[in-house]
């Protein structure tokens, strides 16, 4: 999908990202030591706030129920090219109310790298990069302060190195930077996908991992992964086909949106967001 020039002079708002691990894999039987690092400035105008300034906070997040690990006779072949559907959304919504070819940081709040024992995440050479330091230290994701309720959300990653149940996807309705609160879609890279609600109550797993043949699984590959959610309805996209909907009455109210990455099995992991889109709905 060809990139789409920056437009953030309109934005008057705060624009703020937040940066923490969750579970190790939905449901996970332990219970796990979160840092939460959120950095927030006043707008795109505005200095953004260096180290120093992070805020830095200790929460434990509760998971239960069994470990899930993808069987290896799931492992999918890559798909070479990606054909874009007739009733692929990016084709069919007209120009997005948000996009993000990652210039520069500013929108997620990453002007300098953030780095913590489990993850590095930065923005470099027109990515949103994810590496990661540690296997199975939890999901790491960033936040920017867009924040509508109804919503087609869309995210192009490229792997650089990963195997096995490495993952990475789609965060929405995050209602604040630093509980973990909200709705992830990802994708694995032994080529499974999966749906996870975050709440008061800890996680549950909405959609279990699943195979599935449009995903490009395996490292160098790219997959446009993308999300619309109307109300209690989403439905999930994978290189601009539909392959699930369901229904979720978790979380109701707007929140705000991002990527993650958890890394399980490559010790070098690597994925990049080379750009985000939303469009918001009525």
């Amino acid at each position: 999908m060809k990139k789409l020039a920056i437009v953030l002079g309109f934005m008057g708002i705060v624009l703020t990202a937040c940066n923490f691990p969750l579970g190790k894999l939905p449901n996970d039987q332990s219970q796990i030591a979160t840092r939460v690092a959120a950095t927030l400035s006043a707008a795109q105008t505005a200095a953004i706030p260096t180290p120093s300034s992070l805020e830095t906070i200790a929460i434990v997040l509760p998971t239960e129920g069994p470990t899930l690990t993808p069987s290896p006779t799931d492992t999918l072949t890559p798909t070479v090219t990606i054909t874009a559907p007739a009733n692929d959304p990016a084709l069919t919504l007209g120009t997005p109310g948000f996009f993000d070819t990652f210039n520069n940081g500013v929108s997620f709040g990453l002007a300098t790298p953030y780095e913590d024992e489990g993850m590095i995440i930065k923005v470099e050479s027109g990515s949103m990069v994810f590496k990661s330091l540690a296997l199975k230290a939890g999901k790491r994701w960033r936040l920017t302060s867009r924040n509508p309720k109804n919503l087609y959300l869309e995210g192009t990653f490229r792997t650089s190195s990963c195997s096995g149940t490495d993952q990475y996807g789609l965060v929405f309705r995050a209602p604040t930077y630093g509980d973990g609160i909200g709705y992830y879609f990802g994708v694995s890279c032994n080529g499974q996908y999966y749906f996870l609600r975050w709440d008061n109550s800890g996680p549950t797993t909405l959609v279990n991992w699943t195979p599935e043949s449009k995903i490009n699984a395996g490292s160098n590959q790219t997959n446009r992964l993308g999300v619309m959610a109307n109300d209690d309805t989403f439905r999930f996209y994978i290189n601009g086909s539909l392959v699930k909907e369901i229904s979720d009455q978790g979380i109701t109210e707007k929140g705000y949106i991002g990527a993650f990455a958890s890394a399980f099995e490559d010790p070098n992991f690597t994925v990049l967001l080379d750009e985000i889109s939303l469009w918001p709905l009525q």
